[in-house]
């Protein structure tokens, strides 16, 4: 299979790192255009800082220059795992409806994520990331283990 453009989703967690690194190998192995893209919340969205966040829910303290500086971080980590042509986006909202949005807007043919949220128990109430895409993606979608 060949792919002329892949997107890896990141949020700077140890599970986003090693989708990143595994898109990175796959880019440079099919000398596909990688694009990292993480999304942001609102700032009014946020949950106050006095409460407890959710692991699944990190994304929502992002904001728009935080995520520019995690989306450069992971490409940097994506150039040192062999990906040549890399290149970031960032988006505000849900982050599965950024990857998807992006991912159309570019043409994207694969989308690579972590499996981060696949087998918590929030699941459900928040959904995750790689499950949406898995079932509202129109294009392939790799789910990295890291568990």
């Amino acid at each position: 299979m060949t792919w002329s453009t892949i997107l890896v989703g990141t949020d700077g967690s140890p599970t986003a790192a090693r989708a990143v690194s595994h898109a990175a190998e796959l880019a440079a192995a099919t000398s596909a255009a990688l694009v990292v893209v993480t999304a942001y919340a609102d700032r009014a969205g946020s949950p106050p800082a006095s409460e407890p966040v959710p692991t699944e829910m990190q994304w929502t303290l992002t904001a728009s220059a935080g995520a520019e500086e995690l989306a450069r971080g992971a490409a940097e980590l994506a150039g040192q795992a062999g990906a040549r042509n890399v290149r970031v986006r960032t988006g505000r909202g849900d982050p599965a409806a950024v990857l998807l949005r992006v991912a159309s807007e570019l043409g994207a043919d694969l989308i690579v994520v972590g499996s981060k949220g696949m087998t918590s128990p929030t699941r459900f109430v928040t959904g995750s990331v790689p499950n949406t895409l898995s079932h509202h993606a129109d294009r392939d979608v790799l789910i990295v283990r890291t568990d």
